[in-house]
């Protein structure tokens, strides 16, 4: 079979599945099957041989791709950001809607040089380890999963990402005298009625990654209740969420005392996310009149 034949046949075979992209997975595909990379592969001449090797392992991935394995797990990687990043069962895929956390991330930092930033949730470590190379700051990345923090580490490693990776339960809230600039996640945010009608390629992916309680908002609760006390003054926090999930999310933070919230879209004009700033002392966060205070003053 050539190159050409492959890629036609597996293209047909995908978009009958169907998937969303069959002539680019039909790519993808063929490329790790014969250990190349897609690029190296566009170069070949259309009438060269898949060798025998080749062809059964793409018969593999095949097979796997039609049973609903997402692609991202057949390949062992993903780009974000203009970087690869090693994935697999276990974490959550990285996905370019989250670029715009990343990018509304890397716009505060750009005026708070050094800061301490927390990747809350990190799976794979595709927001926090893009941080730590992108700007000027001290990133730790946490997460309850020894997967997903395994799946950090090879990542930091594999970067030169100079970070610290810790065990960390969200729910739990943070260490006594813990202090960040920045603390970024994209929780869990599936609602219940989401969790039990997955499309076949989600229910590959952790169930913990994406569970977000009957309403999908538990984990933007433990945030604001626990995590905001963990922020230095002036410090942000930012946050993924579903696009349904813009002013739900908004009412909590502001809820919390932060200020200047706002929500953000991603590419295709979805909101995609909400950040808050923290105004004043740890002290003047405990009192509960502070909040009232931040919502009369600095109206949002």
């Amino acid at each position: 079979m050539t190159l050409l034949c492959a890629r036609r046949e597996l293209a047909e075979r995908l978009r009958a599945a169907p998937v969303d992209a069959p002539e680019r997975e039909a790519r993808e595909l063929l490329a790790a099957a014969m250990g190349l990379s897609v690029q190296t592969l566009r170069l070949m001449p259309a009438e060269e041989t898949v060798p025998e090797e080749a062809a059964k392992q793409l018969r593999e991935l095949l097979s796997r791709r039609l049973r609903g394995e997402p692609l991202q797990y057949l390949l062992g990687e993903w780009d974000f950001f203009g970087r690869t990043f090693s994935v697999g069962p276990g974490v959550l895929i990285p996905r370019p809607e989250t670029e715009a956390v990343v990018e509304r991330a890397l716009s505060f930092l750009q005026g708070h040089p050094g800061a301490a930033v927390l990747d809350l949730g990190c799976g794979s470590g595709c927001i926090g380890l893009t941080l730590a190379l992108e700007a000027d700051c001290r990133v730790t990345l946490a997460d309850l999963s020894e997967q997903a923090l395994a799946r950090t580490r090879a990542n930091a490693a594999a970067l030169g990402a100079d970070v610290e990776v810790v065990r960390r339960d969200l729910l739990q809230g943070p260490e006594e005298g813990e202090r960040w600039t920045l603390i970024v996640s994209n929780p869990p945010y599936l609602t219940a009625e989401e969790m039990a009608c997955l499309q076949k390629e989600l229910t590959y992916e952790p169930p913990m990654a994406l569970d977000g309680g009957a309403d999908g908002l538990l984990f933007y609760r433990a945030l604001v209740e626990q995590w905001t006390a963990a922020l230095a003054p002036g410090g942000m926090l930012l946050c993924e969420h579903g696009d349904r999930q813009g002013e739900a999310v908004a009412a909590l933070f502001r809820a919390a005392g932060l200020r200047d919230v706002t929500t953000f879209f991603d590419l295709e004009g979805r909101p995609r996310g909400c950040c808050g700033r923290l105004q004043g002392s740890p002290q003047q966060r405990r009192n509960p009149l502070f909040c009232i205070e931040i919502e009369t003053r600095f109206p949002v």
